[in-house]
């Protein structure tokens, strides 16, 4: 495998609330966008990624998935704890995209709406499914996918780490394969370029590094009204 990963402030932000972290050895890759309060964003981010890190400890495989699940539970405790014991903190949040690839077996964890996507022979996925009132709304068929509510409740999360006392992790398995690329991002990425222009940037098979700065960049050209975060991996 192959890594690149960038996190950037953005054009009109004052502070960076994404955050990432990197295990290669263990084939481990996430990202957070946090949110809430004066600085409750980058707290329950920050705060996440260290308690995930502390507690995703697994040494066969096997035994990933409720390890990985106990950890996130873990990290909506201890981020829900912390915004309730300090008023500047109040309903800080955040979301978590997680990943870990072993032999081309893939395993995410997923709350909110930063995403997972795989491009496999040429085709982009999305493989997770935003936790937003929008995507609530067309699922349930109150709205069309390019109705104005859905504009409208894109950012408002139905799912959160740290916001209540437990929280829902979607969970998703599938295999990978070589030459299969997979794209973990916060929605600062997503909201400026299309899922077409990013499947095309990867079509012409770039280094992870220049691909990954394309695509910031090409966020940043388009406006940059969020922080941009990234994980981009070549299997």
């Amino acid at each position: 495998m192959k890594v690149a990963a960038i996190t950037d402030l953005g054009l009109h932000r004052k502070r960076n609330e994404d955050r990432y972290w990197i295990d290669m050895e263990r084939g481990i890759f996430i990202v957070c966008d946090g949110m809430g309060g004066h600085r409750g964003g980058d707290v329950a981010a920050k705060l996440t990624i260290e308690t995930v890190q502390r507690n995703l400890v697994f040494t066969d495989y096997e035994k990933l998935i409720p390890v990985l699940l106990a950890s996130i539970e873990k990290a909506n405790q201890v981020v829900y704890e912390k915004g309730r014991s300090d008023p500047e903190l109040f309903e800080m949040g955040t979301t978590i995209t997680a990943a870990v690839i072993q032999d081309n077996r893939l395993t995410v964890a997923h709350v909110g709406d930063s995403s997972l996507f795989r491009f496999h022979q040429g085709q982009l996925s999305k493989i997770t499914r935003d936790h937003t009132l929008a995507e609530k709304l067309r699922q349930e068929g109150l709205v069309k996918a390019n109705d104005v509510a859905v504009s409208q409740y894109k950012h408002v999360l139905t799912r959160a780490v740290g916001v209540d006392p437990q929280v829902d992790i979607d969970l998703i398995q599938m295999e990978v394969l070589g030459g299969d690329w997979i794209l973990l991002c916060t929605d600062g990425l997503t909201d400026m370029i299309t899922e077409k222009e990013i499947a095309q940037e990867m079509s012409t098979d770039p280094e992870p590094q220049d691909l990954a700065r394309r695509l910031v960049d090409q966020a940043l050209h388009k406006g940059g009204f969020d922080n941009i975060t990234l994980v981009l991996i070549s299997i």
